[in-house]
C-alpha cells in the first residue's frame, strides 16, 4: 500500500519579486517629485512672465506716450526676484517713427537668465517743433505728473528722474544737483519721490564721478516729492506769438526759485530748489531747468501726505516789473507760466501749472515758465492742435 504526501506549496513573495516592486515603487515616485518640482517652476515661471509682461507694458506705454527717453538699466522689484528693466529707442524706416522696446531681465529660481522684450513704434516730434519738447504735456488731473510732447489725450506721463540720475542696482537712483555741489538726491526708481539727501564733497572740475550705495557720503531720510520745469526766455520783442511761445531762444538771465507753502507743519527742510541757470550774469543756451524738493506733511482727515503753496522766480540783477522793457539785466520783464485747461475739466489742475497749488501728492513735471518783456504781453497758442502734435503752448501772466 503506497502513501501519498501532498505538496505543500509555499505562500508570500520572494525575494526577487520585493526587490522589482520596491524598485518600480521608487521610480514612480521619483517621477512624481520631478513632476511636482516641474509644475512648481513652471507655476514660479509663470507668475514672473506675468510680472515681467506688467512692467514692460507699463514702461513701454510711457515710451509710447512720448514722455520718457532711453536711460541706463534700472533694477525693478519683481516680487520673489529682481527684474532689471532696458529701453531701447531707434530711428526706423518709417517717417516720423520711432522703433521702441522695453526688455525685463531676471533669474528664475533656478538662476537661469530669462528675457522678456516688448516693441512698439511711437511718433516723433516735428523738427519745427524741437523746443516744445521742454513742455511736458499731460492729460491733466491733480494727480498728474506733466504733460509729454505728442502725447495721446489721456495719457499721464510719469515723474520723470532728473537728467544725470545714476542707477544704484538696487532700485534707487542718485543724482548730484549740480557738478560742483555736495549735495546728492536719491530716488526711489519706481516712484521718483526723493527717499534720502546726503552730502559727499563735490569731486574736483571736470572729473566725473560714478555714484553707488557706498559712496554717497553722510545721508538722512526724507520723504520729499519732485516739482521740477524750465524756465525759458522770450525778450527779444515786445509782442511775442506762438513762435516764441514754442522755440523761444533769448539769453538766459540769472535767477533763483522761492517756494512759499500755504500748508503748515513740514519736516526740515520743508523745500529745496536747485537749477543750472547762470549764477551771476546772462548766458547763451536753450532753458534753465529747476527741481524742487518738497516734504509733505500728513493730511489732518488721513490720506497722502501732500503740500500746498506758490512756487515763483526771484530775479538776480533784473527787474519783475510792467513797462517798457530794455535789453540786458537792467530790463524790465515779467514772468509767464505755461499753463492751460487740456483735459477740458473747466479747472487748472496741478498738472496744468496752476497759480498756487492745492494738495500735491504727487511728483510733478513740466511746470515751465517763459520770462518776456515787462511791456508784452503773455503769449497764447490760439490753435488748432490736431493729433498727432496736440501742443497747447498758451502761457498767463504769473509774475508781477
Amino acid at each position: 500500500m503506497s502513501t501519498h504526501t501532498p505538496r505543500i506549496r509555499p505562500h508570500g513573495l520572494a525575494l526577487i519579486e520585493v526587490l522589482v516592486a520596491l524598485l518600480l515603487l521608487g521610480l514612480g515616485s521619483l517621477s512624481l517629485l520631478r513632476l511636482q518640482g516641474g509644475l512648481r517652476l513652471g507655476a514660479d515661471l509663470s507668475r514672473q512672465q506675468a510680472e515681467a509682461v506688467r512692467l514692460a507694458a507699463d514702461d513701454l506705454e510711457t515710451l509710447r506716450a512720448g514722455s520718457a527717453a532711453a536711460a541706463p538699466p534700472a533694477v525693478l522689484d519683481g516680487g520673489a526676484s529682481p527684474m532689471r528693466l532696458q529701453r531701447r529707442i531707434e530711428a526706423s524706416a518709417l517717417q516720423r517713427l520711432a522703433s521702441v522696446s522695453s526688455r525685463i531681465d531676471w533669474h528664475d529660481r533656478h538662476g537661469q537668465p530669462q528675457t522678456l522684450e516688448l516693441a512698439s513704434l511711437r511718433l516723433q516730434p516735428q523738427a519745427d517743433l524741437a523746443a516744445a519738447t521742454l513742455l511736458a504735456r499731460s492729460s491733466g488731473g491733480s494727480g498728474g505728473t506733466g504733460r509729454s510732447s505728442g502725447a495721446a489725450p489721456g495719457i499721464a506721463s510719469p515723474a520723470r528722474l532728473p537728467p544725470g540720475s545714476q542707477d544704484l542696482g538696487d532700485g534707487r537712483q542718485a543724482w548730484r544737483v549740480r557738478p560742483d555741489s555736495t549735495r546728492i538726491w536719491v530716488f526711489d526708481s519706481r516712484s521718483a519721490t526723493v527717499t534720502q539727501r546726503c552730502d559727499r564733497p563735490a569731486p574736483p572740475p571736470g572729473t566725473p564721478v560714478r555714484l553707488d550705495a557706498g559712496s554717497l557720503g553722510v545721508c538722512r531720510a526724507v520723504s520729499g516729492l519732485l516739482l521740477s520745469g524750465h524756465v525759458r526766455f522770450a525778450t527779444g520783442t515786445d509782442m511775442p506769438g506762438e513762435t516764441q511761445a514754442e522755440q523761444p531762444d533769448s539769453v538766459l538771465l540769472p535767477l533763483d526759485l522761492r517756494l512759499t507753502l500755504s500748508s503748515t507743519g513740514h519736516p526740515t527742510p520743508a523745500w529745496e530748489c536747485v537749477h543750472d541757470g547762470p549764477d551771476g550774469s546772462s548766458t547763451a543756451g536753450r532753458a534753465i531747468a529747476y527741481h524742487c524738493l518738497v516734504q509733505p506733511v500728513a493730511a489732518a482727515s488721513g490720506g497722502l501726505p501732500r503740500w500746498s503753496g506758490r512756487l515763483d522766480l526771484v530775479p538776480l540783477g533784473w527787474l519783475l516789473a510792467e513797462g517798457s522793457a530794455t535789453a540786458g539785466q537792467s530790463g524790465r520783464f515779467r514772468v509767464c507760466r505755461y499753463s492751460a485747461d487740456r483735459d477740458g475739466n473747466g479747472r487748472i489742475d496741478a498738472a496744468e501749472h496752476p497759480a498756487v497749488y492745492s494738495a500735491v501728492t504727487l511728483p510733478l513735471a513740466g511746470q515751465n515758465f517763459l520770462v518776456v518783456r515787462g511791456s508784452a504781453r503773455c503769449p497764447v497758442d490760439t490753435g488748432p492742435w490736431p493729433w498727432p502734435d496736440p501742443l497747447d503752448d498758451s502761457t498767463v501772466a504769473h509774475q508781477p
